[in-house]
């Protein structure tokens, strides 16, 4: 995300990582948004602390396709997925920014150059908040328990400690046995509310859209995006808004190919069915069209002709 104002340590950017299945954020205040920014975030924040993801979804920024990421990606393991071009409704991290842009703002109003330091409480707010489609908080799903602030102390009786006479290797256990149940409960909680939810979206979705049917193989028209400098969107309504004939090449989901354009077999890249409509080649006829001058012109003669016949005026 980003620029935003600059701070005193000279940060512009935000980098937004959130974990797929419990929807942990982390968010880190950048100076530059480097692919040798973005990779060390990656070594040092991210597989240090967590390990290693399974795969990664990211836009189609230079820094996330460059040589230096693919190739630490490679090294680690981690498989790379991309959102469709000018399409980031598929990226979940997309989702949390639009929360983030309006936080930052309520945060940031009296002292906009020191947005740096208010996003750990941001990112502190969503890992403790019940997620909309998991049912339980970021902070349960990943850590085991909720995190809890001087207040819950204050208001709520802290659990009971272990019996003095007790080994504390049993109650280690005992406390170890209780969190990978209540993990595999809360998981399976999870995977049901995840199921549920994306079976009420596409409802709900589908009700309200409907969209053609493309098959790999299809020729499309793809839509010519805005181009844009700095904040500024240049007027294109002179523009063509498609470019084609292109060809779908790959599925990458229900809605998504991979497409490339016909006259100069440059990919376009991953695109969103909302993206596209069908191409149709224009037949035009050469006999019909010398049929129909024939015509025209027998017709304009016959005109002529009788014009030529009138008799004159008298007066």
């Amino acid at each position: 995300m980003g620029p935003f104002p600059p701070t005193p340590r000279q940060k512009k950017y935000l980098l937004v990582v959130v974990d797929y299945f419990t929807r942990w954020v982390d968010l880190f205040a950048l100076r530059q948004t480097t692919a040798t920014d973005i990779a060390n975030i990656l070594i040092n924040e991210v597989v240090c602390r967590y390990g290693a993801p399974s795969y990664i979804l990211s836009d189609n920024g230079p820094q996330f396709v460059s040589q230096l990421f693919n190739e630490i990606c490679t090294l680690l393991g981690i498989k790379r997925k991309f959102t469709a071009n000018y399409y980031p409704q598929t990226n979940m991290s997309e989702q949390v920014n639009r929360t983030l842009k309006a936080q930052i703002a309520i945060y940031t109003q009296r002292r906009p150059n020191l947005w740096d330091q208010e996003i750990q409480k941001l990112a502190f707010a969503i890992r403790i908040s019940v997620n909309e489609t998991t049912g339980k908080t970021p902070a349960f799903l990943n850590l085991g328990r909720d995190l809890h602030l001087p207040l819950d102390l204050i208001l709520t009786n802290p659990p009971p400690g272990p019996v003095p006479t007790t080994p504390e290797h049993r109650y280690i256990h005992h406390y170890l046995k209780n969190l990978l149940n209540n993990l595999r409960i809360a998981h399976n909680l999870v995977r049901e509310h995840n199921e549920a939810k994306k079976l009420i979206q596409k409802c709900n979705y589908d009700k309200h859209t409907s969209k053609p049917q493309f098959a790999v193989g299809d020729l499309v028209w793809v839509q010519i995006p805005k181009p844009q400098i700095g904040n500024t969107v240049i007027t294109y309504k002179l523009r063509p808004k498609y470019q084609g004939p292109c060809r779908l090449i790959e599925q990458l989901s229900p809605t998504t190919f991979t497409v490339t354009r016909i006259t100069d077999n440059v990919n376009l890249g991953p695109a969103n069915v909302d993206r596209k409509k069908y191409y149709y080649e224009s037949h035009v006829s050469t006999n019909s069209s010398s049929s129909d001058t024939s015509t025209l012109s027998n017709t304009t003669t016959r005109l002529i002709s009788l014009r030529l016949r009138r008799p004159p005026i008298r007066y």
